[in-house]
C-alpha cells in the first residue's frame, strides 16, 4: 500500500525503519543497507533525499556518516501515524490469512503484535494447520513489515497435556498481554 503512495521501495523501507523505531537512534549507512536489503546507492540517493526534504537529519562521527529522524520535522506526527495504520492493515490481513489455514480451536496474538516485549511468541495457535501455508504467510508479513514473527503451534491434545502439566510457557503465555482472536477451548 504505501509504495503505491511512495515511489520507491528503498524509501519506504526506510521510512519503515525510521518511523517504527521507539528508541529513534541512529544508523550508518552500511548497518542501513544490510537492514534494509537494499544497495548502497539505493539507500545513499533516498537518504539524500529524506535529509533534503529535513526528515532525515546526519552527523558525522568517527569517520562514519549517522542518520536519525528530526524529531523536529513538521510532518513527523502525521507520517509515524500513517506507517502505523498500515501497519495494523498488514497484521489484520495476517490475522485473516491465518485464520483460513486450517482447523483452529485457539489464536492468541502476544508479542510484538501487542506491544508485550516479555512474551517469548507473537502467534500462539492451537489446532491443525497446514504448516507450508502458514509459514508463507509469516515469510510475506517479513518482507512486507521487515519484522519477523515467532509463532508456536501446538495440537489439541498437546495443549491439553501442556495445561495439565502446569507448562511455563503456555501460562506465561495465557497470563500476559495479549489478543485473542479465535477461542473454541471455552478459556
Amino acid at each position: 500500500m504505501l509504495e503505491q503512495l511512495f515511489s520507491s521501495k528503498t524509501r519506504v523501507k526506510l521510512l519503515k525503519l525510521f518511523l517504527n523505531q521507539v528508541d529513534e537512534r541512529e544508523h550508518y549507512i552500511r548497518e542501513l543497507t544490510r537492514i534494509c536489503g537494499e544497495h548502497l546507492n539505493s539507500i545513499r540517493r533516498e537518504l539524500e533525499n529524506l535529509e533534503d526534504l529535513g526528515m532525515i537529519i546526519s552527523t558525522e562521527r568517527d569517520a562514519k556518516k549517522y542518520y536519525a529522524v528530526n524529531k523536529d520535522f513538521l510532518l513527523l506526527p502525521e507520517l509515524k501515524a500513517l506507517f502505523f495504520k498500515s501497519r495494523e492493515l498488514n497484521e489484520q490481513k495476517v490475522v485473516q490469512q491465518i485464520e483460513k489455514v486450517g482447523k483452529i480451536d485457539l489464536l492468541v496474538l502476544s508479542g510484538s503484535l501487542t506491544g508485550n516485549r516479555e512474551s517469548p511468541v507473537d502467534i500462539f495457535i492451537v489446532g491443525r494447520v497446514e504448516k507450508p501455508q502458514l509459514e508463507k504467510i509469516i515469510k510475506s508479513y517479513h518482507k512486507e513489515s521487515g519484522k519477523e514473527l515467532n509463532y508456536t503451534v501446538l495440537s489439541r491434545k498437546e495443549f491439553q497435556e501442556r495445561m495439565e502439566l502446569g507448562d511455563r510457557f503456555v501460562f506465561t503465555l495465557l497470563n500476559s498481554r495479549k489478543i485473542v482472536v479465535i477461542n473454541k477451548l471455552g478459556l
